[in-house]
């Protein structure tokens, strides 16, 4: 089958998990005998170029990123020249090699995606990934476990703004007022997209949590939803040697380490998590708090370790979770399907992830690691003394969950699935 992929993201610009996500997923089509072509913006790469058989084609856009975790503005990515540009670039690929498919990857890439497919008679799909399509902020889910009914632009603006500006961006009146407009925007944005979306052949969300969010707030049609979770993280062992270095590096030596990846934002529970690792410290003072990510915590009282890693390349994060005891997902927003509790399998780790969105997909309860309610200190707290109390349980747990994340995401099993998608629509 001959596939086009579309999304805003590709390696080696990977601002979050989704462009490595996209990356298996091409890379396990080509490896089975299909043909893909990437269709992404040039932020300072190659136009065009083979990335293990994968062709990448990228169209000219008007920033430039240094490769890695950096961000293009949003506003660029939601704009009539975006679109237009995208929808060109996949529409002249779709042809070039006779594509029999479009598969947007990432909301953005929905619009480009859709003209150009209609515009070819092929069929497009959507992946749903986060909640953006519903809101662009979506502070309502973390409290709520779905959207409220009487969700609305005004709304938005006058209950739900204004924890967003406190907790996330802070600054003066006029950042404020910009970020306000802004929110406003993709709002708009995002009404705009759910025409496309309840038009599409298939829509495709990486886990159940995901989608029942998206349905229950009339998003999509149930009819041509479907589940295929993220492919796993090639299932590579930690390097005995590096993961030493990393232990001594840290001075773990003798000490038991816990490890949270990612922002330390409201929604991906940072809050809870350091509030966690003080009651944890009391009772468990050879423990070391490892972050990995962007945000330096503030100095800890009461003499909790917690170290600021900051960001670590996609390579180091295999060492890293094999140098440590246990993983820490603590989220309170929904998370669509975090790499994070795959990665700790990989490894060989178990993690005490939060009962939000899809995370309850990725642990078993008890066997694969501990989930807890959402939002509490007190039951994080619990989850993470009681693994690190017991090494028997956490060198268990550990193993249930490589062989889970094996068994549950089967690299075959999820390119048949996708396949299949793929098929369903053609007949």
């Amino acid at each position: 089958m001959k596939i086009v992929f579309a999304t805003e993201y590709y390696p080696p610009f990977v601002p979050g998990g989704s462009p490595w996500s996209i990356q298996l997923l091409a890379d396990a089509l080509v490896g089975r005998g299909h043909q893909v072509s990437v269709v992404t913006p040039n932020y300072g790469a190659a136009p065009r170029e083979e990335q293990g058989g994968v062709t990448v084609v990228r169209f000219p856009f008007w920033r430039r990123l240094d490769p890695g975790p950096a961000m293009a503005p949003t506003r660029s990515l939601v704009s009539p020249r975006f679109h237009w540009r995208l929808a060109r670039a996949v529409r002249a690929e779709a042809r070039r090699i006779g594509s029999e498919v479009i598969h947007a990857q990432d909301k953005h890439a929905l619009v480009g995606a859709f003209f150009a497919g209609r515009s070819l008679g092929r069929p497009v799909f959507l992946t749903l990934r986060d909640t953006g399509l519903i809101c662009p902020i979506a502070t309502c889910l973390l409290s709520h476990d779905l959207v409220p009914a009487d969700c609305s632009a005004l709304k938005l603006q006058r209950e739900c703004a204004g924890f967003y500006l406190d907790h996330y961006i802070g600054g003066g009146r006029v950042r404020r007022a910009r970020v306000r407009a802004g929110i406003a925007l993709l709002y708009a944005d995002a009404r705009m997209k759910r025409l496309i979306l309840n038009r599409l052949d298939g829509l495709v969300s990486v886990s159940r949590g995901l989608l029942e969010i998206y349905l229950k707030a009339g998003r999509g049609r149930p009819e041509t939803s479907h589940v295929v979770y993220t492919l796993p993280p090639e299932g590579r062992e930690p390097d005995p040697a590096a993961v030493q270095v990393l232990r001594r590096r840290h001075g773990l030596e003798g000490r038991t380490a816990v490890l949270y990846v990612g922002k330390l934002s409201p929604g991906k529970g940072g809050p809870v998590f350091l509030s966690a690792a003080d009651e944890v410290s009391r009772t468990h003072p050879e423990t070391t708090f490892l972050v990995a990510g962007p945000d330096r915590p503030d100095a800890r009282s009461r003499g909790t370790d917690v170290r600021w890693l900051g960001r670590l390349a996609h390579e180091e994060m295999r060492d890293l979770y094999g140098a440590v005891d246990l993983v820490v997902l603590p989220s309170v927003g929904p998370e669509a399907l975090s790499r994070v509790p795959l990665e700790a399998a990989a490894a060989g780790r178990p993690t005490v992830g939060a009962r939000a969105g899809g995370i309850p997909e990725e642990i078993v309860d008890g066997e694969t690691g501990l989930l807890v309610e959402r939002g509490s200190v007190s039951a994080l707290t619990r989850g993470i003394a009681q693994l690190l109390d017991d090494e028997a349980l956490r060198e268990r747990m550990g193993r249930n969950a490589a062989r889970f994340v094996a068994k549950q995401f089967d690299p075959d099993a999820i390119v048949q699935a996708t396949l299949a998608l793929y098929g369903s629509a053609r007949t």
